[in-house]
């Protein structure tokens, strides 16, 4: 008996949406890169609920006739590849033939199209990859594709989709990747009967300014560099200006978007010690290079490709990027503090030394079994040079007497090293603190608790507000938290579109850096949207992990006495709110080993 059959077309369709259409983003990637490669001038996408019910796409390209209408839902069916050389000269978006069947698969799909010679046009009706109706109809020239109930036969599929705010941010990232790539090209977004972008016809400069803002454009330098027969343009962002996450790093190759972590590198080491660890330059660059010296056929989503040099390429980026922040724009203001003098790090939170259900120190601690970090913080307390001024002649700790004051530890017992991490020694041996970490718990649980407060926490006032341009991500996201950000202390103001204006700012936030804490807490939010956090969790961890000390940042003896009393007064001591460790501790008898002692 035969163990091996020839799937039925509707399962080998399905099968191949799996590689092709992921989630709604990847039906509208490969509707518009349909429609750019008809030689449309004007694209519209219409979304409903981030499109899981409605993804429209409609172009004034060339159109279909109704044989190639009919064989367009044909799988490997393609205008685009004739022979096998030609997928060493691909110069379009789409070639595989997959898109429509795959979608068509999966959704409830209506095409409408017509060409320039024909007088009347064609619809047709796709059910789960069944053509149900077909139809003449009376139109313009163009094509009209309207996906509906995506996933509505494959209910799996549909349950691993995320909030509607989610998916729209990834349709959003490839609609920018086509804007900025085709500035030639009328493009008008819409979601929920709200029009999102409405972009016109420009230069490549014009566009930028449309999608991200005149004071993103500012904020750029010229790249242009040559290198045989490749070209690299574009701009990329001066020093000052990276963002705690790579969204906003766009590369293209031929005009196609490309995602290639070793040339983003490679932009990144141009820079230098320019952009501190963790922060990431923003850029938008057009590589263009022989279709023959690169092959772009080697994944589904056609976003990974494959040089013929990379080691050449890496060094193209490298050296242009670096030639364009030596220049007198990209060079960085360099007026900060010296290393001589020690960061007076802010602990309080809202005007206060610790939230009123927080221990606000040491003393006030008192579980009736020690956990193992209150055993570590006694251990650390009893040491000489850290008990408390009232510690008891009759060898009673503070954790039985309260003690009116506290006495800050003795230089001697409590180090910094490398600007990052803390040491101190206790009773058992050494105790080894990282400082960032350290105080993102801190901040974490300060802002937990304010957050479930219902009087929001006074703000310090800006003397000189600050006006902000956001994208739509970060719109997406200050209006998803606005209310959040209201109760610790931002007061924002939104103008008119997606400007707002900074006038007031919560007492943790340095002043100067309002703008950048605020977009490093949206870039924070984006960059856990798929972790299983309530809204406050996300904020409260994204405030923390944005404003907490940096590594690299002097602190004064005072300061990491203050960090370390209010790390072991936290719930969870031992883990900043991501799950990484805070604390390392290193026994005396380890240390005994190493220096072979027994």
């Amino acid at each position: 008996m035969a163990t091996i059959n020839i799937l039925p077309a509707h399962i080998a369709n399905k099968i191949a949406a799996g590689e092709v259409v992921e989630r709604p983003a990847s039906v509208v990637k490969e509707l518009v890169e349909n429609a750019i490669d008809a030689r449309a001038t004007e694209i519209t996408v219409i979304l409903a609920q981030a499109g899981k019910e409605l993804i429209q796409v409609i172009d004034n390209g060339v159109g279909m006739d109704e044989g190639d209408a009919t064989l367009a839902l044909e799988r490997h069916a393609t205008s685009k590849i004739r022979e096998v050389g030609d997928l060493d000269r691909i110069l379009t978006l789409g070639f595989r033939g997959e898109a429509l069947p795959s979608i068509a698969s999966v959704s409830r799909m209506e095409i409408k199209t017509c060409t320039q010679n024909c007088a009347s046009g064609m619809q047709y009706q796709w059910e789960g990859g069944v053509l149900s109706e077909k139809l003449p109809i009376a139109m313009k020239h163009g094509t009209s594709i309207s996906v509906k109930h995506l996933f509505f036969n494959t209910p799996a599929r549909r349950n691993f989709l995320r909030a509607d705010s989610t998916e729209l941010h990834r349709i959003n990232k490839w609609m920018k990747r086509f804007f900025l790539a085709h500035p030639d090209i009328r493009f008008t977004l819409i979601h929920n009967g709200e029009e999102l972008y409405s972009l016109n016809p420009g230069s490549r400069e014009e566009r930028i300014g449309q999608v991200f803002g005149k004071s993103f454009l500012k904020d750029l330098l010229p790249v242009e560099e040559e290198m045989g027969d490749c070209r690299l343009t574009g701009f990329t962002s001066k020093p000052d200006k990276s963002r705690g996450n790579r969204d906003n790093q766009f590369l293209y190759l031929n005009r196609r978007a490309i995602i290639n972590h070793n040339l983003a590198h490679a932009v990144a080491q141009g820079y230098g010690n320019l952009i501190e660890p963790g922060r990431h330059p923003q850029f938008v660059l057009f590589l263009e290079v022989d279709p023959e010296q690169v092959d772009i056929n080697v994944h589904p989503t056609k976003m990974e490709v494959r040089f013929s040099n990379d080691r050449a390429m890496y060094s193209l980026f490298q050296s242009a990027t670096r030639e364009a922040v030596q220049t007198p724009s990209g060079t960085p203001d360099l007026s900060f503090k010296g290393e001589d003098q020690p960061l007076e790090i802010r602990l309080s939170f809202g005007g206060e030394s610790a939230p009123a259900n927080l221990p606000k120190s040491p003393e006030d601690y008192r579980p009736s079994r020690p956990s193992p970090a209150t055993q570590m913080r006694m251990d650390y307390q009893l040491l000489p040079g850290n008990r408390s001024a009232s510690h008891s002649p009759h060898g009673e700790s503070e954790f039985e007497s309260p003690a009116p004051s506290r006495h800050l530890p003795e230089p001697a017992n409590l180090w910094q090293v490398h600007q990052r991490y803390l040491f101190s020694q206790m009773a058992s041996g050494l105790v080894i603190v990282d400082q960032h970490r350290a105080h993102e718990r801190i901040l974490y649980e300060k802002f937990l608790t304010y957050l479930g407060k219902d009087n929001p926490v006074p703000s310090q006032q800006l003397l000189f507000p600050q006006t902000l341009e956001l994208t739509l991500e970060d719109f997406l996201v200050f209006e998803e938290i606005r209310d959040w950000l209201r109760r610790v202390g931002f007061n924002i103001t939104q103008l008119s579109g997606r400007t707002v204006v900074i006038e007031g700012i919560p007492s943790e936030v340095q002043q100067g850096r309002e703008s950048r804490i605020l977009l490093d807490i949206f870039d924070f939010y984006h960059e856990n949207e798929g972790r299983r956090l309530k809204p406050e969790e996300k904020m409260a961890a994204a405030f923390a992990n944005k404003n907490a000390v940096r590594p690299g940042e002097k602190l004064s003896t005072e300061a990491m006495s203050s960090l370390m009393d209010q790390l072991f007064a936290t719930r969870e001591p031992y883990f900043d709110p991501s799950g990484n460790p805070t604390i390392v501790t290193l026994e005396i008898e380890e240390l005994d080993k190493k220096f072979k002692k027994r």
